[in-house]
């Protein structure tokens, strides 16, 4: 399954020769990892394969981001699914910092919601971040997500306590809004 973006993007399942292309870098690289807890420790080849292996679950989707000449640029996901209350987490990663800024990760986010709300007939999407991720703050809300709350002192990024803020959409939303129309 491949769903074709703008401008030579495209979003596709994560495959098991991206973990030999520069996926794994991505996640040694601390200023694409700033936000998130991937850059804490350091993660082996064998730890790769078998997140890989574990892929092959129904309470997540992992697709990988493309560029047609660039390649795997970077990951988009629902996770931790629940079919009984119908919603999943939102989280996306860019590891090839020269396609940042270019709204892939919009459009490759709103394929996604589209996807979780047509075809895994999801009610809610949400996700978290650091208040200092404005980058992700504004994705949330070009997404159509309401922030809905935060988490006070939550993450330890950069050697001080960070809130974390919350952020949603729900189906309903999603049908009206932004994610609509692109």
């Amino acid at each position: 399954m491949i769903y074709e973006l703008a401008d030579g993007y495209y979003v596709r399942g994560l495959r098991e020769e991206d973990l030999d292309g520069p996926y794994p870098s991505w996640f040694e690289n601390q200023e694409v990892c700033r936000f998130n807890s991937h850059g804490k420790f350091f993660k082996t080849t064998e730890w790769f394969r078998d997140y890989f292996r574990d892929l092959n679950r129904e309470d997540r989707v992992v697709w990988a981001i493309c560029h047609q000449e660039d390649g795997h640029i970077g990951n988009v996901s629902l996770q931790s699914i629940s079919f009984i209350d119908r919603n999943a987490e939102f989280a996306i990663v860019i590891g090839n910092s020269k396609h940042w800024h270019k709204s892939v990760g919009l459009n490759a986010s709103l394929a996604l919601l589209r996807h979780g709300f047509q075809k895994l007939n999801l009610e809610r999407v949400y996700c978290g971040t650091a208040a200092t991720n404005s980058g992700m703050q504004k994705l949330a809300s070009k997404m159509g997500m309401v922030e809905e709350g935060r988490r006070r002192k939550h993450l330890f990024l950069n050697g001080e306590w960070v809130d974390m803020v919350e952020y949603g959409i729900l189906r309903q939303d999603f049908g009206s809004g932004v994610g609509a129309k692109a």
